[in-house]
């Protein structure tokens, strides 16, 4: 199986994720890396199988991988998101692009992380498109503005706590030493 193409497309609050993924082969198996590298079973909705004449059958082995008459293909279909964090992995390099929709972000190192090599640029509409060549693993994790918000406001908050608890001692500690 070789995957030359994938573009995916992250759908308004972030819960899931469209996927259109160009294929040469007779099979095709939905998963994600799991906590030790294992492939877990992805659950997809809305399979859709088009070749060069339109919609073409397939059969659901089960665990997440279908099967169809060998060719080039692209595939379609939704899957979840969990915890604003995007994941897909193929057997093969190939080339990836995500589309966040307005009102998702990557750019704070704190709240949001994209795997090394993207190419992050504005899109249509207020989209991001972040976009890979070549890579068999790609990982974005994205926040709401919301969660930039409370991230300032916390630290701005220990800051303030930090200096007025550290000023009584800077200033013992100046006459101290006059």
């Amino acid at each position: 199986m070789s995957a030359e193409e994938a573009i995916f497309q992250v759908l308004p609050g972030g819960t899931a994720y469209e996927a259109s993924v160009r294929v040469t082969a007779g099979e095709y198996t939905f998963w994600s890396p799991g906590v030790l590298g294992e492939r877990v079973p992805l659950q997809v909705e809305d399979i859709e199988v088009l070749g060069p004449e339109g919609p073409v059958e397939y059969r659901d082995r089960g665990r997440g991988a279908i099967t169809f008459p060998e060719g080039n293909y692209t595939i379609s279909y939704r899957a979840p998101l969990r915890d604003n964090h995007f994941v897909a992995a193929f057997d093969e390099p190939y080339s990836v692009k995500l589309i966040l929709p307005p009102g998702l972000d990557v750019k704070n190192p704190l709240l949001g992380m994209v795997t090394r090599g993207a190419v992050t640029s504005p899109g249509p509409n207020g989209t991001q498109e972040i976009a890979w060549n070549q890579l068999k693993v790609v990982e974005v994790r994205f926040y709401t503005p919301e969660r930039e918000i409370l991230l300032t406001t916390f630290g701005t908050i220990w800051l303030s706590v930090a200096i007025i608890l550290l000023l009584p001692f800077a200033v013992s500690w100046r006459r101290g030493h006059r």
